[in-house]
C-alpha cells in the first residue's frame, strides 16, 4: 500500500480548507496509480484535521477511482479522535470510517459494515 505523507507535502500543522486537500491531489493519483483502490494518508506532524478536508480528500479519492466500486483508505497517526462529524462525512460519500484499535482510521466503501472490522 502507497503512503502519502500529508505534513511533508503541506507544511502546515492544522489542515482546514478544501485548498489544502486539493493540494495533495498529485500525490493521491501517484499513491492510487501504485496501488489501485487502497492508499494510505500518513499524518504525522499535523496537529489538526477539519471535516471538510477530510470531505474534500474523499472527494478527490473517489473522483480519481472513477467507477470502481471499492474504496479502501487508512489514515495513519490522525491528530483527532474519530468524532460523529468526521463519520457524518463519510456517510455522505457512502463511505463507512472505523477507528482502529492502534488509533488510525480506516475509510471503506463498496464494504458491509461487518467487512471493515479491524
Amino acid at each position: 500500500m502507497s503512503a502519502v505523507k500529508v505534513y511533508d507535502l503541506l507544511g502546515r500543522r492544522v489542515l482546514v480548507t478544501r485548498e489544502s486537500a486539493k493540494a495533495i491531489g498529485p500525490a493521491l493519483r501517484q499513491a492510487l496509480s501504485e496501488d489501485q483502490q487502497e492508499v494510505a494518508l500518513d499524518f504525522s506532524g499535523v496537529d489538526g484535521v477539519t471535516p471538510s478536508f477530510l470531505d474534500e480528500v474523499v472527494a478527490i479519492i473517489e473522483a480519481l477511482l472513477g467507477e470502481a466500486v471499492r474504496m479502501r483508505v487508512i489514515l495513519l497517526n490522525p491528530p483527532t479522535r474519530l468524532s460523529l462529524k468526521f463519520q457524518a462525512v463519510g456517510r455522505a460519500h457512502g463511505v463507512l470510517i472505523r477507528e482502529l484499535d492502534n488509533g488510525n482510521w480506516l475509510l471503506v466503501k463498496g464494504a458491509s459494515e461487518n467487512e471493515v472490522g479491524a
